[in-house]
């Protein structure tokens, strides 16, 4: 259709669909925003051959806060036993605090929320918020790095009851009695003294990250959730039909895990598998491949060893497994080089779904350029404050706007910048509305994606190595199985100001815009029907001119 359109009727083609998609856009109610898959880079499924999830948070969908709950309570409890005070039995989990995608500094014990250059967005110190004056008593230049040893990220949704026990033990630690803050001489001890102990934060970091491993490999952590699956685990009948029919549409389906094979199997049966029914499959018919105990990251770096799984007895068989991949068999381990050279796949025909921003996403594109799909099942509640926050969005540029023309105005004056009026109040404006949008959001620690205009250090990951996220994989199941996700397109900044250079009064809107190429193409219509006249007049004429030349040589030779 559009081969044979003129650029003015392609524009006006397109911008009449953008308004019409608008207008659906704002009468589309909120549940069907929450079905939405968001594009970072456009992704043509019918050239997707396979299909990959996680499993933990993505093919699983958690209970919140239970789940934190019980893995919070676990913890504490761990904490007791290796010497931690028994004042932890009092604390209770609060769902509003923790954020994942924050940093913790292991020398100076303080939660950071940074954006993608690694400044210091906010800061808290146990439960308190610190100033931009405490701020940079700690880091001079509010700027810290992401890839520093001192520094932790946590990252994933199993780090939010970490987050929060962190948070505790600064705070107890920091107001016992019987401890004083250390905070002056060697980075390496600052911390709090009793006498003649000394616990230092990083000392406090290192205990809850063990008690935190211990408690979900030793511990009896998913020994409780799987007795009690109802209280922990969304079962969602849409699962084993969202499954099918991805296989039905062609594509190889797999499951590529760091849980076991024991809790994998009984996780997928609960989830997949339905003894009332007559047509009841095993959870293993769902999935063309079925990799366990996978270790990622490291899956998708050198790997592990590739072994098969004795399902009668649940230990791995002797030797390297080194044939091809088979259906409905359960492997343990490898590496997606291992997985790729034994099924046939290439990384950019997979599609790996996955909630672990580093272990599932960044890995997956970084060293294997696999195409990825990020969970965040926080977008919902992201979404929704988002929608309410437009008007103070809004209020932010425009306070942005006007600061940076009040520069541009003195720029040009000859005085220069020494005539810039007092822009405190601007700032400070500024400041106070970026903060009322952070205090939006349900976590006390503000949005997981932004802070003010600024996107976080997790929501530039998600940007950079996400090329699509959702709220849920089974938003993937509301699109044809060979549909185009495609991302709008961004410009440079030297783009766009090209862009808007181009007219000085700025770009006109979409309505303007229609009429102005209407109002073109009506003269244009005008401008060729009087050439095709003024081209016969000229024609006319030339044959007049003809007949007068053929009766003056007839008038001669009578002569």
């Amino acid at each position: 259709m559009a081969e044979g359109m003129t650029d003015e009727q392609l524009q006006t083609f397109v911008e009449d669909y953008r308004k019409k998609q608008f207008k659906r856009s704002v009468s589309h109610s909120h549940k069907q925003r929450e079905r939405k898959v968001f594009v970072n880079r456009s992704v043509s499924m019918d050239r997707i051959k396979y299909i990959g999830f996680d499993m933990d948070y993505t093919l699983v969908a958690y209970k919140s806060p239970e789940n934190e709950m019980l893995a919070f309570d676990m913890v504490l409890d761990r904490l007791i036993s290796i010497g931690y005070p028994q004042e932890l039995k009092k604390l209770e989990y609060d769902p509003t605090f923790p954020l994942r995608g924050l940093f913790f500094d292991k020398v100076h014990g303080n939660l950071l929320k940074a954006d993608q250059f690694g400044n210091i967005l906010s800061c808290f110190h146990g439960f308190k918020s610190l100033t931009p004056k405490e701020i940079r008593s700690f880091y001079p230049n509010k700027y810290v790095q992401p890839m520093d040893e001192r520094i932790f990220i946590l990252y994933t949704l199993y780090n939010l009851p970490e987050v929060y026990i962190l948070s505790c033990l600064v705070d107890l630690f920091d107001n016992y009695p019987e401890y004083v803050c250390v905070t002056s001489g060697s980075e390496s001890y600052c911390g709090v003294k009793s006498g003649d102990v000394f616990i230092s934060y990083k000392m406090i970091w290192q205990d809850v990250r063990e008690a935190m491993n211990y408690v979900h490999i030793y511990g009896g952590f998913k020994e409780r959730v799987l007795a009690n699956l109802e209280k922990y685990v969304h079962k969602d009948p849409r699962l084993p039909v969202f499954l099918d029919k991805l296989r039905q549409g062609g594509r190889k389906i797999f499951v590529a895990t760091n849980s076991g094979y024991s809790y994998t199997k009984e996780m997928m049966t609960f989830l997949l598998e339905d003894p009332s029914s007559e047509k009841c499959r095993s959870w293993k018919s769902y999935f063309d491949y079925i990799i366990v105990d996978a270790k990622k990251p490291l899956f998708f770096e050198e790997g592990s060893m590739l072994r098969e799984v004795d399902e009668e007895t649940g230990s791995l068989r002797l030797g390297v497994f080194s044939g091809a991949l088979q259906p409905g068999k359960v492997y343990n381990g490898g590496s997606s080089d291992a997985f790729c050279k034994y099924t046939g796949a290439h990384g950019k025909e997979i599609l790996y779904v996955g909630d672990h921003i580093f272990g599932d996403v960044i890995k997956a594109k970084k060293e294997q350029a696999w195409r990825t799909f990020l969970v965040l099942p926080e977008l919902n509640d992201e979404v929704g404050v988002w929608e309410n926050c437009q008007p103070l969005f809004n209020r932010l540029q425009n306070l942005v706007f006007i600061l940076a023309e009040m520069y541009t105005q003195a720029n040009e004056k000859q005085d220069g910048l020494n005539s810039l009026p007092d822009i405190n109040s601007l700032r400070k404006a500024i400041k106070v509305t970026a903060q009322e949008m952070e205090d939006s959001y349900p976590s006390q620690l503000g949005s997981l994606l932004r802070c003010g205009s600024r996107q976080t250090h997790f929501g530039n990951q998600a940007t950079r190595f996400a090329d699509l996220y959702a709220s849920s994989c089974l938003n993937l199941g509301n699109y044809p199985v060979n549909y185009l996700f495609t991302a709008p397109h961004q410009l440079m900044p030297h783009e766009s100001v090209v862009s808007s250079a181009s007219d000085p009064r700025g770009p006109l809107s979409p309505d303007l815009s229609a009429k102005l190429l209407a109002k073109s193409s009506h003269l244009k219509t005008e401008k060729h029907a009087l050439a095709r006249g003024l081209s016969i007049i000229e024609t006319d004429l030339d044959e007049v001119d003809t007949r007068v030349d053929t009766l003056r040589e007839l008038a001669q030779s009578k002569q």
